[in-house]
């Protein structure tokens, strides 16, 4: 019994998953401990997400990734649905803070349904193409294009409803996730060319908006905010407006900048920054333990998606590697988002830093899609 144990279960994979539930909870512990705010409470309920997490990975872990793609298709729409209760049931409290309508609220209990859509999407989708690969077997830039369009069909409720709710940067993860699954199923590089280009222009456009009267006019016209469009001039020159709208920003840069090499230490760290325990937690980890602290919990993130995409080659089979690449470059695109605004690289778009970032939907969720990863068998048959 304990050889078979051994054998289906993914230590290597495990292994950084257990890190950094553990590392979530020392650097909560820190950031509550910064603020002021009542260590105890934080750390027991940070301890009962990691656990729950764990459970619920454990539990899908059981379950083939074959089963989960079959009901994708149900777990997609559901999701949807779940999405759509925001503009009866959201969250006032946070309404009142963001002016937007990313929290449902049923009772006393609160959570954000985006979480829970990225890994619906992200299964939906790869659906999808394996099944289009099945049904095609000579592709070809028409049949590529095809598959494009039909995708672009299924996806488009989930990109109206993260625009009616002005969450632009989660609507970067789903294109994150697209793009990985063109990538690696194979997309015709001329389609692929032309997607890059028109984003690289979209985004040159949106800058040229941002910084023009009449730009900001048109985008208020698009129900673009003003935070938001803040957010870019505050990325551009954050030290032109440190004492208002680039405040965050700038306080991050002095707060990372204060750890040096190797950190000012846990009982020195003294940088004010406003929600550190979320959007900035990186700031805590740059601070107290310095570049070489944040470099090791880069390189553990790497680690991680090395041993997922590992543990989805050996079992030779396709739709568990699609599955994988499209999760890993979902939790990648957020990494590199969140630290890249940490350190002022990119814009603030209030994206968390998976796992270590303050947030139960978020971290029960990832725990559900990490136990889809420590589902992979090897040698498994193909979908």
């Amino acid at each position: 019994m304990l050889k078979r144990l051994n054998n289906d279960f993914n230590y290597a994979l495990f292994l950084p998953i257990l890190l950094f539930y553990l590392i979530s909870i020392g650097v909560q512990s820190m950031a509550a401990e910064l603020d002021g705010v009542d260590v105890k409470n934080v750390v027991t309920k940070q301890i009962i997400f990691c656990v729950l997490s764990l459970v619920a990975m454990m539990i899908v872990s059981k379950i083939k990734t074959a089963t989960l793609l079959k009901y994708a298709p149900l777990f997609y729409v559901l999701s949807l649905g779940v999405m759509a209760l925001l503009y009866w049931f959201y969250d006032p409290a946070m309404y009142s803070v963001t002016s937007t309508k990313r929290w449902l609220r049923i009772g006393s209990f609160s959570f954000q349904p985006s979480e829970l859509m990225k890994l619906s999407f992200t299964l939906f989708m790869v659906r999808l193409t394996v099944v289009n690969e099945m049904r095609c077997r000579q592709r070809s830039l028409k049949s590529d294009l095809y598959f494009l369009g039909k995708i672009a069909l299924y996806s488009l409720p989930t990109f109206l409803l993260m625009f009616m709710q002005r969450d632009f940067g989660t609507s970067l993860v789903f294109i994150a996730i697209l793009g990985a699954l063109f990538v690696i199923s194979g997309v015709h590089w001329k389609i692929l060319a032309v997607i890059t280009g028109s984003g690289a222009a979209i985004g040159s456009l949106l800058l040229v908006l941002v910084f023009s009267k009449w730009g900001n006019q048109l985008l208020y016209g698009m129900h673009f905010k003003t935070y938001q469009l803040d957010r870019v001039r505050a990325w551009v020159d954050p030290f032109q407006y440190q004492d208002s709208i680039a405040y965050q920003q700038v306080q991050s840069l002095y707060a990372i900048g204060s750890g040096g090499l190797t950190g000012r230490g846990a009982d020195q760290a003294a940088v004010y920054v406003p929600v550190r325990e979320s959007d900035m937690i990186f700031t805590v980890i740059g601070e107290s333990f310095g570049f070489i602290g944040g470099t090791i919990v880069i390189f553990l993130y790497f680690y991680l998606f090395y041993q997922i995409l590992s543990a989805a080659i050996k079992t030779n089979n396709k739709a568990n590697l699609y599955v994988a690449v499209a999760f890993v470059f979902g939790l990648l695109f957020q990494i590199f988002e969140n630290i890249g605004a940490a350190i002022g690289v990119l814009p603030l778009t209030g994206i968390p830093l998976p796992i270590l970032s303050q947030g139960g939907t978020s971290l029960i969720v990832l725990g559900i899609g990490l136990g889809v990863m420590m589902g992979f068998k090897e040698k498994t048959s193909s979908f």
